[in-house]
C-alpha cells in the first residue's frame, strides 16, 4: 500500500514502534504520581515527611539519568546507528525496571536512575529517528506522534493507581504495585523484538552518510515507490555531500558560528517547554488536586482527567502542526499557557482550590496542542544529532530543577505554591521576547532550506509565500 510516493503503512508502523521510547518516556515519569501514596500507606510504610522527602528525590534522580542519556545518546546513535542504538536502550530499560521490583530503597533508587538515563536517551535519540526515516509532507504530523505516546504513557501510569488496593494489601491486589512498575518491561520487549525481526534497516540517511548507498537504497525501497527511490536517494548524495564540505561535526563545530546560534535557540526552547510548568502538574498533581480536603480518590481522579485532556489535545495537534508555522504556535502557546499559570497563581493565593481544575485542565489542552510535540519537532529541524542531544539535556536539566525545587518552594512556608507558579508565568513573559525575535520558521523547508535558513551569512526569513513553494516542490519529490 503506498500513499503520497512512500508506503504508508511501512512508515507509519517504523514510527509507531520507535515512538514506544516516548510512551515509556511519559509512564517512567508519572508512575510515582500515585504510587507515593500507596507506598506511604503499605509498601515502605513512609511517614509523611519521608514521603515529600523520598517523593522528591526519586523524581530527581529520574532527570539525574536522563542528563546523562541525551548526552550520550548522539555520540551512540552516530557511532553504531539509530536502530542498534534502540535495541541497546531497549534492554537497558528491562534491567532498570526489573530492579524497582524488589522492596528495597538502594535499588529503587538506582532502578529510578538506570529507568531516567533510558528516558533520556530515547528522548534524544527517538526524534533523530524519526526525522530521518519520515517524508516531509508528514513530518509534523509524525512528529506529533512522539508526544502522543508520552501522553499515553502518562495517562496509563495514573489510570494504573484505580488499581491499587485502598484496605486489604494481600494477594494479587497486594501485588499491583509491581505490575505497574514492571510495565515498561513489556513495552521495552515488544520494540526491541519488533526492530530484530520487523524493521531491521537502518535510517536511510544514516546509511548515506555511513558510505553504505546499496543498504540505503533497499531502505528506501520499503519506505517509497519505486519511482520516488532514486529522488530521495539523490536528496541524501546532495545532503552528505553539503555537509561533507562544510566538514565533520563536532562539539567544538557545534559551538562555532555555523551552528552556536541555533543551537542557543533549540536549547532555550528545550528549557521553555519545562519552564511552562508542565513537570510540576505531572509530577505532582494528584497532591495539587488534594488540597482544599479533597480525598485521594477524588484527587487521583482529577488527575486521571488531567491526562484524558493531554492525550485528546496531542492527538489533534498533528492537524495544527501541518496547518500553521512552528514560531507561530511557539509564540500562541506561550501567551496563552503563561496567562493560564497566572490565573493558577492567583487561586493559589486566595485559596480557591475548588476552581484550581478549571486553569489547570486549560493549561494541559494549550500545552497539548503547542509546547508538547512542537519542540521536539523543532530541535530535530535545525540541530544535527550531537546538538540534539545538548537541547535535550538542557530539557531534562530543566525538569530536574523542577522535580528537585518544585516542592521544596511550593511549601506553604518557604514561597508557597501561587509564587511558585508565578515563576513559571514571569518567565513565559520573558520567553516571548525571545521567540518573536531570534526564533525562525522552519515549516515546509527541506533540510538544505533549513541550513541556509540558519546560516550566519545569510540567515533571513523565509517568507509564507516561499515556505509554501518549497513545501509543494518537495511534496511534488514525494508523490512522484
Amino acid at each position: 500500500m503506498a500513499e503520497g510516493g512512500f508506503h504508508k503503512l511501512t512508515v507509519w508502523g517504523m514510527v509507531l514502534n520507535a515512538t514506544l521510547g516516548m510512551f515509556q518516556f511519559g509512564y517512567i515519569l508519572t508512575i510515582l504520581n500515585t504510587l507515593m501514596l500507596y507506598f506511604q500507606k503499605d509498601v515502605y510504610n513512609f511517614t509523611a515527611e519521608e514521603k515529600d522527602r523520598y517523593s522528591s528525590l526519586l523524581n530527581s534522580v529520574v532527570n539525574v539519568g536522563a542528563v546523562v542519556g541525551a548526552l550520550t545518546a548522539g555520540p551512540v546513535a552516530k557511532k553504531f546507528g539509530r536502530r542498534t542504538a534502540m535495541l541497546f536502550i531497549d534492554i537497558i530499560v528491562i534491567l532498570a525496571s526489573f530492579l524497582t521490583l524488589f522492596v528495597s530503597v538502594p535499588l529503587f533508587i538506582v532502578g529510578r536512575v538506570i529507568g531516567g538515563y533510558c528516558v533520556g536517551f530515547n528522548s534524544a535519540l527517538v526524534p533523530l529517528y524519526i526525522n530521518e526515516i519520515t517524508p516531509l509532507p508528514i513530518k509534523g504530523l509524525a512528529g506529533a506522534f512522539n508526544q502522543i505516546q508520552i501522553c499515553l504513557g502518562s495517562f496509563l501510569a495514573v489510570l494504573f493507581g484505580f488499581g491499587l488496593p485502598k484496605s486489604d494489601f494481600a494477594g494479587f491486589q497486594g501485588q499491583w504495585w509491581r505490575i505497574m512498575l514492571g510495565f515498561p518491561i513489556l513495552i521495552g520487549a515488544i520494540r526491541l523484538l519488533l526492530a530484530l525481526f520487523v524493521f531491521r534497516n537502518e535510517t536511510p540517511k544514516y546509511l548515506v552518510y555511513n558510505g553504505e548507498r546499496e543498504k540505503a537504497e533497499e531502505a528506501l525501497a520499503l519506505m517509497y515507490e519505486q519511482d520516488s527511490v532514486s529522488e530521495q536517494l539523490d536528496i541524501l548524495d546532495q545532503a552528505r555531500v553539503e555537509d561533507e564540505k562544510a566538514g565533520k561535526i563536532t562539539f567544538g563545530e557545534l559551538f562555532g558560528s555555523r551552528f552556536r546560534g541555533r543551537l542557543l535557540i533549540g536549547c532555550f526552547i528545550a528549557f521553555l517547554q519545562q519552564m511552562t510548568g508542565v513537570n510540576a502538574f505531572i509530577f505532582y498533581s494528584t497532591d495539587i488536586f488534594s488540597k482544599g480536603g479533597r480525598g485521594e480518590d477524588t484527587a487521583v481522579t482529577l488527575s486521571t482527567l488531567f491526562g484524558v485532556f493531554n492525550l485528546i489535545a496531542t492527538l489533534i495537534s498533528g492537524q495544527i502542526i501541518n496547518r500553521f508555522g512552528r514560531k507561530t504556535i511557539l509564540i500562541w502557546g506561550d501567551i496563552l499557557i503563561t496567562t493560564t499559570t497566572i490565573v493558577t497563581a492567583v487561586l493559589f493565593w486566595n485559596e480557591a482550590y475548588v476552581a484550581l481544575a478549571y486553569p489547570i485542565f486549560t493549561f494541559i489542552v494549550l500545552f497539548g496542542f503547542s509546547y508538547g510535540p512542537v519542540p521536539w519537532i523543532y530541535i530535530a529541524e535545525i540541530l544535527p544529532d550531537i546538538g540534539i542531544g545538548v537541547a535535550v539535556t538542557v530539557n531534562w536539566t530543566g525538569s530536574f530543577l523542577i522535580a528537585l525545587l518544585f516542592p521544596i518552594l511550593s511549601r506553604d512556608d518557604v514561597l508557597g505554591p501561587g509564587t511558585s507558579f508565578c515563576i513559571f508565568g514571569a518567565f513565559g513573559i520573558f520567553a516571548l521576547l525571545i521567540l518573536t525575535t531570534a526564533v525562525k520558521e522552519t515549516f515546509g523547508l527541506t533540510p538544505a532550506g533549513i541550513n541556509e535558513l540558519y546560516s550566519p551569512k545569510g540567515g533571513k526569513s523565509v517568507s509564507d509565500k516561499e515556505e509554501v513553494s518549497l513545501q509543494g516542490d518537495y511534496g511534488k519529490m514525494t508523490d512522484a
